[in-house]
């Protein structure tokens, strides 16, 4: 026990309990220990509890998971973003930081997605995971939810659409509100979720009936707090620099009316922020011009536009609309690079061999003007060598000179070690009433490889440019996996006989990956492959310095090419106007670091908007085909079940434990499968199989599947038969369970 120092001067509670965590403890002590350990008399127990108390609500102790109490000083503290997974648990993940940290359910400290935490590293968890809890939430990342309103006992609950939010909000204080049971609504939230009490709130709106398509991207609007529309102050000011920056040469802005300039896009695109130009020299090198909007004449640094934009980051795609970083009048109007309109841009133009070698490159503003708007799926056919009539024909000699080019960038890519995964991404087709009738694979053209590496090389070259200009600028960074990762990944592969070589402190080498890619490309193992070595990469972000792309296997990269629709791009065109070795700081109104990290965030937010969208559509589209059997192949392997990717859809489902009921499943981590204990029948990635579509969950967002022809007793009953004499289900589920092992 922790002694007075002088009876005159005895210790208060507090001060006891603060010496004795300071002097005496070697790690986080439990509560009711604590409080035993500094009393002096028994009848001071409630005395020193609330003591305890008191210095938990001041911060000046931190009460640990398992109630456990412990000084601010002595932890490892982090702070960073909360992401939320739909079964409680999430992580706290922390700009620079080599790992994200686990939080198990219970010790969320009530956070929700993407809340700013601080957290506290406790340990390693069972699967080798950084571990630890939230003590403090620091900011909160929504004022409102979005959900089905349901009756219970007179009163009315809010179920957020949103499945990271796994909390049920009472409605209070409606007033003469008429509540309707089922109907979807913004509630706003009075009080979040803490522990021990239920989260509550008041509706604000009403969105409609869930079953109606129209309210889909609504629905999703709300839930990811996305702005529609533009403050009057935004607007006007969008309006006026329209119509004031003169469209025209000057001393500073080169003359490029006279190149033959086009655009390749989507069909559906409406803002048109890339174009190129191709002129054949003398000599037989080629002059390639990369057009990029201007988007910086228009958008001034610390004006009403570039706060917007700053606050908004990117542009977000849903599958019937787009919701813009810049008003139309901008996006769709004078940034656009429409067909014969005078544009400001910025212009990368590159001096190339006919192999496709870099001779030399310049980075300059200009005026030019488009002369065809060409779209993907008729530039297509061009390249290929087939016939056609479309506008585009009249530029197919030009085409095919920048396709020969693209193909020599391409091939140098993936010689250094770029990593080449080409995956399908989902394109859903609606009919007037946004009714999904069909979800496919959107197509990918030679027209989309030829923009592709040209926009790369157009990235490189800028990025080039920054670091030879500056200490710091502003990057796209993709960071070599973990050793953790790169350690599980290495066991899969080993387990189907593919070697990667092994390398000081685990880093591994892009090169090394994109070996594994081809080796497989073509054969039955290429998408087990593909999708378990995607899944062992970090996530791309936005950094000052050039930390390199390990993706693409650049060691200087930026994003240039887009900024009608992303902020850093905007940016690096700022940047590239600084005179060499002045503070690179001063090519924005925000400090560089805060638009990283504000840019990385925007991003992250709108791709989980843009997925909603499309699993809305999907769950919709898949609610019509209830009892329908699928071809597919599996797609991923958890503790719970194993994911199925439809063949004839772009679609995803899980096949959960109790639709395996023909034997008893172990799960593999290491090996990424499931294994039959008495069939030793396995379900790993890239496995083909039928599946029937058995329900939608439009909580959770969720496809659940069943096997074709499994499920029938007998089988079972086989199994039963062939493990006599063995424990009975329910024991042995129970020693599944403490295994870490799965049943069916």
């Amino acid at each position: 026990m922790t002694k007075d120092k002088s009876d005159e001067h005895p210790l208060t509670p507090e001060e006891r309990i603060l010496a004795f965590l300071r002097e005496e403890a070697q790690k986080p002590v439990r509560s009711d220990r604590l409080v035993e350990a500094v009393l002096r008399k028994k009848k001071e127990r409630s005395d020193v509890s609330r003591a305890l108390d008191r210095l938990v609500a001041e911060k000046q102790v931190i009460l640990l998971k398992g109630g456990y109490a412990g000084l601010p000083d002595k932890l490892h503290f982090r702070e960073g973003m909360f992401l939320s997974h739909p079964d409680g648990y999430g992580f706290v993940v922390t700009e620079g930081q080599r790992e994200d940290l686990y939080v198990p359910p219970g010790a969320t400290k009530g956070a929700m997605h993407q809340d700013k935490v601080l957290s506290v590293h406790l340990g390693t968890d069972h699967r080798g995971r950084s571990e630890g809890q939230v003590v403090e939430i620091i900011s909160r990342s929504r004022s409102s939810v979005v959900g089905v309103l349901h009756e219970l006992k007179g009163g009315y609950f809010l179920s957020p659409r949103d499945p990271k939010i796994p909390h049920e909000f009472l409605v209070v204080d409606n007033g003469a509100e008429k509540l309707q049971e089922g109907e979807l609504a913004v509630l706003d939230i009075l009080r979040y979720p803490e522990p021990g009490h239920i989260p509550e709130g008041k509706i604000s709106r009403f969105l409609g009936d869930p079953s109606d398509p129209s309210v889909d991207t609504d629905l999703v609007i709300a839930t990811h707090h996305l702005s529609i529309s533009f403050p009057d102050r935004v607007e006007a000011e969008a309006k006026r620099m329209a119509r004031e920056v003169a469209v025209e040469p000057s001393e500073n802005r080169v003359d490029l009316r006279h190149l033959e300039i086009m655009t390749i896009d989507g069909d559906r695109a409406r803002d048109f922020d890339d174009a190129l130009s191709v002129v054949e020299n003398p000599d037989g090198t080629f002059q390639i011009g990369i057009h990029i909007a201007d988007v910086g004449a228009y958008v001034l640094p610390g004006s009403e536009l570039d706060k917007e934009a700053f606050r908004r980051g990117t542009s977000v795609y849903f599958p019937d609309r787009v919701v813009p970083m810049f008003p139309e009048v901008l996006s769709n109007g004078v940034l656009s690079l429409n067909p014969d309109e005078d544009r400001l841009a910025r212009t990368v133009m590159v001096r190339m061999s006919p192999a496709g070698q870099v001779l030399e490159s310049s980075i300059f503003r200009s005026v030019i003007r488009s002369r065809l708007r060409a779209t993907y799926s008729r530039v297509h056919p061009i390249l290929a060598g087939e016939s056609t009539d479309s506008p585009e024909s009249k530029f197919s000699v030009q085409l095919r000179s920048l396709w020969k080019l693209a193909k020599n960038l391409r091939e140098e890519r993936f010689q250094n070690g770029s990593l080449d995964f080409d995956l399908p991404e989902p394109e859903i087709v609606l009919d007037l009433r946004g009714e999904p009738v069909d979800i496919i694979r959107s197509p990918r053209y030679l027209s989309h490889f030829l923009v592709e590496e040209f926009m790369l090389l157009a990235n490189r070259i800028v990025a080039a440019e920054l670091t030879r200009k500056f200490s710091m600028a502003m990057y796209r960074v993709h960071e070599t996996p973990s050793p953790e990762k790169t350690e599980s990944l290495g066991i899969f592969l080993g387990a189907l006989g593919i070697s990667i070589p092994k390398r000081k402190e685990g880093k591994m080498k892009a090169s090394d990956l994109s070996a594994v890619l081809e080796s497989t490309r073509g054969t039955p193992l290429e998408k087990m492959v593909h999708f378990s070595v995607l899944r062992s990469l970090k996530q791309a972000r936005y950094d000052v310095y050039p930390l390199g792309h390990f993706g693409l296997a650049m060691d200087d990269y930026t994003h240039f090419t887009s900024p009608i629709r992303r902020y850093p791009d905007l940016i690096v065109h700022r940047l590239l106007d600084l005179p060499e070795g002045r503070p690179s700081g001063e090519g924005s109104f925000y400090p560089l670091e805060q638009v990283a990290v504000q840019a990385s965030e925007r991003e992250r937010a709108s791709v989980e908007a843009e997925r909603m969208a499309v699993d809305l559509k999907k769950i919709r589209f898949m609610g019509q085909h209830i009892g329908k059997k699928f071809s597919g192949s599996v797609s991923g392997v958890t503790g719970f079940g194993f994911f199925v990717e439809l063949s004839d859809v772009l679609v995803e489902g899980l096949v959960p434990f109790s639709a395996l009921n023909d034997d008893y499943y172990v799960y593999d981590e290491k090996h990424h499968l499931l294994r039959g204990e008495t069939t030793r029948k396995t379900y790993r990635i890239g496995d083909r199989l039928e599946v029937v579509v058995v329900r939608v969950d439009n909580e959770r967002l969720r496809i659940e599947f069943a096997l074709d022809q499994e499920g029938r007793p007998e089988s079972l009953q086989k199994v039963r038969k062939k493990r006599k004499g063995k424990k009975n289900r329910s024991q042995r589920a129970g020693k599944s369970r403490k295994k870490g092992s799965a049943k069916g």
